[in-house]
């Protein structure tokens, strides 16, 4: 029974030896190595994409809940502070330059002053 194990044994070796022999005789034309090397490249960029196209989603998807949480916030701020402008202001129509020049130097010096954005709801004439 050994005798078998061992002729059988010896027989798989030189089997895988023989078929290792033949694939190191086999050779290989320069177009053939050139057309697996260039669909290797292009195998790895796909992936590549792959991983980037994955991480991106799942960063806008995690970044678009913090987003939500910043808006909701910022809508319950609004909702509890009072625009400091609501009492009613007739508007008077800017019908002289001079009106015109003060209105726009007013929100200009404002503007700089506090360092953002400034919209202009009405213009109340002092006389």
């Amino acid at each position: 029974m050994f005798s078998l194990l061992e002729n059988t044994t010896s027989e798989i070796i030189n089997n895988e030896l023989t078929s290792t022999d033949r694939l190191a005789d086999q050779t290989m034309d320069l177009g053939t190595g050139a057309l697996y090397a260039v669909i290797s490249i292009l195998m790895v960029f796909a992936i590549l994409l792959i991983i980037i196209g994955v991480t991106t989603l799942v960063f806008k998807i995690t970044g678009l809940w913090s987003i939500k949480k910043e808006l909701e916030t910022k809508k319950k701020e609004q909702l509890s502070i009072k625009d400091p402008i609501q009492e009613e202001i007739k508007p008077i129509e800017i019908t002289d330059e001079d009106m015109m020049a003060a209105v726009l130097v007013a929100s200009i010096d404002y503007q700089n002053e506090i360092n953002k954005d400034v919209r202009l709801v009405s213009v109340k004439e002092i006389k």
